[in-house]
Order: structure tokens, then sequence, then C-alpha cells
């Protein structure tokens, strides 16, 4: 059974979140294709890129009830690889998995922006938002 928590509970979900993302340098991976069935899982997909997230990584608020974390934003890298970018996995620095993300183009919805899901080795991939709610 799921227990409802108020916003309050999820505000402090997020802000642990967030200390966990930024102890020892949090990042966002790049991967083709779709993520595993948790972020537990190891994933075979090809990783495109990866950028270290800020210190803190981003901002807790609140928005239409829910609870949120924006990470702070642009943050570019190079390419790895070449492919489409399908989702995003947000890690500590030791590369555990705390979340698997779906990405998208501005107007998408989906919780991570990217400026372009196609990328090509030593291309750039830039992370335009990310938002988290709960």
């Amino acid at each position: 059974m799921t227990t409802p928590l108020s916003l309050i509970a999820r505000k402090g979900q997020m802000a642990g979140l967030r200390a966990a993302l930024d102890a020892g340098g949090g990042k966002a991976l790049f991967y083709i294709n779709a993520p595993p069935a948790t972020p537990d899982d190891a994933t075979a997909e090809t990783l495109l890129g990866s950028i270290n997230l800020a210190t803190p990584s981003g901002a807790l608020g609140d928005a239409s009830g829910l609870a949120t974390l924006t990470l702070t934003v642009p943050q570019i890298t190079n390419a790895l690889a070449s492919g489409i970018i399908g989702w995003v996995r947000l890690a500590d620095g030791a590369g555990h998995g705390f979340m698997d993300l779906p990405a998208g183009l501005a107007g998408s919805g989906l919780p991570v922006i990217l400026n372009a899901l196609q990328v090509y080795t030593g291309g750039e991939i830039q992370l335009l938002a990310c938002l988290i709610a709960a």
C-alpha cells in the first residue's frame, strides 16, 4: 500500500535526494534506447556522455502542490559516442544510480530537456532543464 505524503514530507525527500546527489559530486549520464527496470540495475546501453552536476546540484521548491528539485543548468559536455539520447541516469560520484529519467526536447513535457537528442562523437550535449517533481 502506498502512503500519501504531505508536501512538506515530499520536500524533505527532495532535499535528501539533492544531498545524496551532491555527496561526492553528482552526475547526469546520457544513454541510448530505454532504461533498465530500476536505477539499481546496471545498463548495457551505450553511454553517450556525462555531465558533472553543480554543487548544490539544484534548487528546491514547490509548484502546483508538488515538491520540486530543479537542477542547475545549462550544463555542457562533449559526446563520447554517436547515438540518440533516450534517457538520463542521475548518479552520485561513486556511480550509484538514483533515478532514471526520460529525455526530450523543449515542449516535450519530459523531465530532462536537451538541446538535441541526436549526438555525434565529440559533439555537444547540452542539458537545458531538469525538473524532478513528487
